[in-house]
């Protein structure tokens, strides 16, 4: 089969490799479609070395059909699925509470071993979901990154009514505007790219380009004073931070979402002044992936318009990792495996 090996810094290459068998308990996906993430740049651009070993296949973010599965199996050939893509070791103190997304082994498939940008993956059983008829294959690429924003809505607690400000305007940015919608926020966009700020008033978000207007005037402008109950920094950078911090008003919270490239410098004292809650988020649980699907089957979150372009295999180096360096006008990028050969 062919694969997408991430080879060190800057480094990717089209490489032949076997197909993986499966072990007792794992599942042969034969992959449809698999999406780039800011994860999957960052690994690209050698920010993770301190988890990635390369080689490495890069890609968490897919679907596929069921190929080959073991013995007393709940899965059949054929079978549409999509993948949460952790495996956890089920002994620290994050697994033994439940909460094994904060497991202090954590093997994100794609980052810390062999992911989905390649033909064939094997994965557990258990981490597994079969598509209902009505969640096209293309869209369930886009379930691991939905997943990603229901946990932070969870953890923000975003209700009805709330005023929530996202900082970041990209694909996390966008999907978890989408989710605070429909838990019935009124949700401001921070982004300064003209691409992405039209995009966002496309889908009938309130924009805030920090370029031309400040952003913690003009929310209290339209909050009559209150400003952000809830503020989601989805840049991981300082400004990004320091901005959701600015703008969330008293007893408001701050959500940590976007990956910081370094270590981020604030001023403290506004987080002590407002008695601002501040939270991390760290990816998700079954649970998450289950009101991830729920969403899409309902029809309350179609990821459809947020698909940018497809790419084979042979050309997302250049339209897909390079493009989106090029900065140019993409939200989301998946790569076909579907229409292969």
């Amino acid at each position: 089969m062919k694969a997408l090996v991430y080879k060190g810094p800057n480094q990717l290459t089209i490489e032949d490799k076997p197909i993986p068998q499966p072990n007792h308990g794992e599942v042969l996906i034969k992959l449809a479609y698999a999406g780039i993430c800011g994860t999957d740049m960052l690994c690209y651009h050698g920010g993770m070395e301190n988890r990635v070993r390369p080689p490495v296949i890069l890609g968490h973010e897919f679907s596929g059909t069921v190929e080959t599965v073991g013995l007393e199996s709940k899965f059949h050939k054929g079978d549409k699925v999509t993948v949460e893509p952790l495996i956890t070791c089920g002994r620290c103190n994050g697994c033994q509470i439940g909460e094994y997304n904060l497991c202090s082994s954590l093997n994100l498939i794609g980052i810390d071993s062999d992911g989905a940008m390649a033909g064939y993956i094997c994965v557990p059983e258990e981490n597994v979901y079969k598509l209902t008829d009505n969640i096209s294959l293309k869209a369930a690429a886009f379930v691991e990154p939905l997943a990603v924003c229901v946990h932070l809505a969870q953890k923000a607690e975003i209700t009805d009514g709330q005023n929530v400000l996202i900082v970041g305007g990209g694909p996390i940015g966008l999907i978890s505007a989408f989710v605070a919608r429909i838990k019935g926020a009124r949700v401001f966009i921070s982004e300064i790219e003209d691409f992405r700020i039209r995009t966002a008033e496309e889908f009938g978000f309130e924009v805030i380009n920090p370029n031309k207007e400040s952003v913690i005037e003009t929310l209290e402008d339209k909050t009559d004073k209150r400003g952000a109950d809830i503020s989601i920094e989805a840049t991981g950078t300082d400004t990004g931070l320091i901005t959701c911090i600015e703008a969330t008003g008293v007893k408001g919270t701050v959500v940590v979402a976007g990956l910081p490239k370094k270590p981020a410098t604030i001023d403290t004292y506004r987080i002590v002044a407002k008695e601002i809650n501040m939270i991390g988020t760290r990816v998700y649980k079954k649970e998450d992936y289950v009101e991830a699907l729920q969403l899409m089957q309902s029809g309350k979150f179609n990821p459809h318009p947020l698909i940018s372009r497809i790419e084979s295999l042979e050309t997302v180096i250049e339209n897909g990792f390079r493009a989106i360096d090029r900065r140019e006008e993409v939200i989301k990028i998946l790569i076909d495996f579907e229409n292969e050969g």
